[in-house]
């Protein structure tokens, strides 16, 4: 199920829950039953919006990656550089 017809399901739920638990109390088989379900339902959604794979890095952004990793180490270079150069400077 995707996540936007789970979270219209999550509603519809919720709201059937709160029904059931005003009509028949909360401790009644129905309503633990509906909240079990909700249960469920909410762990999935959770799954859904955690997923550790969601954002997967196309080959350019990795390049733009490396580069600029390149620019930062040869400009860091360049100023250790710098110093040593103005300091034997005669």
């Amino acid at each position: 199920m995707r996540q936007e017809q789970l979270e219209k399901a999550i509603s519809k739920k919720r709201d059937e829950m709160i029904k059931i638990g005003m009509a028949k109390g909360l401790h009644s088989e129905e309503t633990i039953l509906c909240s079990q379900e909700l249960d469920d339902m909410l762990n999935e959604y959770n799954r859904l919006s955690l997923r550790p794979n969601r954002f997967k890095p196309t080959i350019h952004q990795y390049h733009e990656f490396i580069l600029f990793l390149n620019e930062c180490t040869f400009k860091l270079l360049m100023l250790g550089c710098s110093s040593y150069i103005r300091y034997f400077q005669f």
